[in-house]
């Protein structure tokens, strides 16, 4: 009796172990501050942390991957990947690839075609911005237009008519505050980061985040008051995506030096926020 009461006794203090070890290795935390990588050639990858690896397929292969979550399984530690808002499976730390460029998975919208809105780049850069994360993808601009607060104050909605050209020297325009608030109808992350300094915007980028901010068409300081979206970054320069293009521009998306960069978006006030 003693012996078999002795027995089950051990069996319960093996069994607890073995859950606590293994409560432990699948115990998950965020990885949202881990900068984005790449899959090397040789990657395995598993659908759940637990499952058994398996070759990583070609196309997945040396593109860009938000870290979502961490772990540690066996004494190795493992990254949730995602692209664009989809989650691709565990990766062991070992199979994945550091970048020196960054260029985020972001769809380009235009306010100019086929919608013409010339004074809708706060809608159509919040559009791209929404795609780097899969959001969104089925809302039209319109949509995102019509359903935008409007305001006699750009503190509290937008001000002015997306459809029309504004009038000489008054800004129409939606400041990040009411932008952000908008914004998280579509993403709850989404946050006012007004006042990030260069660093800053470069850390969110290099994290998978896009960036919607105040600055000017091509970044020319003598141009008007304009709204853009941050979508890469390497050495020295970022990516921005400018909504105010026509079809057949070329110019789309291009790199701007930082040191063009800083002082048109500081010149604005240093607005922005980022999609996280």
């Amino acid at each position: 009796m003693k012996v078999t009461k002795l027995l089950l006794s051990l069996v319960a203090v093996v069994g607890g172990l073995l859950l606590s070890t293994t409560s432990q290795a699948t115990t998950t935390h965020s990885a949202r501050h881990y900068n984005s990588r790449t899959l090397q050639k040789n990657a395995q990858v598993k659908t759940t942390l637990t499952a058994k690896a398996t070759k990583a397929k070609s196309s997945l292969v040396s593109k860009s991957y938000q870290l979502d979550r961490y772990a540690t399984l066996n004494g190795q530690k493992y990254f949730q990947l995602s692209r664009r808002g989809k989650t691709i499976g565990w990766v062991n730390q070992n199979y994945l690839k550091r970048q020196s460029v960054y260029v985020l998975p972001y769809t380009y919208t235009s306010q100019l075609y086929p919608l013409y809105a010339p004074n809708a780049c706060e809608a159509a850069s919040l559009k791209m911005a929404l795609s780097v994360k899969g959001l969104a993808t089925k809302t039209s601009l319109k949509q995102l237009i019509t359903k935008m607060p409007k305001s006699k104050s750009p503190k509290t909605g937008f001000f002015g008519n997306p459809y029309k050209d504004s009038p000489k020297n008054v800004i129409w325009t939606i400041y990040p505050k009411p932008l952000t608030k908008y914004a998280k109808t579509y993403d709850a992350k989404a946050t006012n980061i007004t006042g990030a300094t260069k660093n800053q915007l470069i850390r969110e980028v290099k994290r998978g985040n896009a960036v919607v901010f105040s600055g000017a068409w091509n970044m020319d300081s003598y141009r008007p008051y304009h709204v853009l979206a941050l979508v890469g970054y390497k050495s020295g320069a970022f990516l921005v995506a400018d909504p105010y293009m026509k079809k057949s521009w070329s110019n789309k998306v291009q790199w701007i030096s930082t040191k063009k960069f800083m002082p048109v978006y500081q010149q604005r006030h240093s607005r922005a926020l980022s999609i996280r």
